[in-house]
């Protein structure tokens, strides 16, 4: 059995490998957490849900939920929404190439959109994306 690790990792290749991304998000893309003093605004990727479908005893397919939003140190919301939709652009409707799996689908399930002040210093993050719901099955 493949692991979603594969999945994962083609996600973020997909995303990291675009040169109007890299562009729009100079900090880079991160699975779950970016490295302290990251430039903003930057892309991160998190897993946030996994479901086995099974047809007839066997496996079929693997459904992958991911996070993956913009986080920019702003007041404004502009940029990480230009990351966000570059991102929606580069995961609709394509198919990701990885070991042990076929893509299948990738569609943003629903939008993501809130701001998170850190009280010690009142600087803003703005985070902006979806959640994508990735369908493989192993091949």
């Amino acid at each position: 059995m493949p692991s979603t690790a594969a999945v994962d990792a083609a996600l973020i290749a997909r995303l990291a490998s675009d040169a109007t991304l890299t562009t729009l998000a100079p900090g880079g893309v991160y699975r779950d957490v970016a490295p302290q003093n990251t430039r903003t605004p930057f892309v991160i990727v998190s897993q946030v849900s996994h479901e086995d479908d099974y047809s007839i005893g066997s496996q079929a397919f693997e459904q992958v939920r991911y996070l993956v939003k913009a986080v920019d140190l702003q007041t404004s919301g502009t940029a990480a929404q230009a990351v966000a939709d570059r991102v929606q652009t580069l995961l609709q409707v394509t198919t990701l190439t990885m070991t042990g799996y076929r893509s299948v689908l990738i569609q943003r399930e629903e939008r993501v959109a809130y701001v998170e002040v850190d009280d010690s210093s009142d600087r803003r993050y703005q985070h902006r994306g979806g959640v994508y719901l990735v369908m493989v099955e192993p091949s």
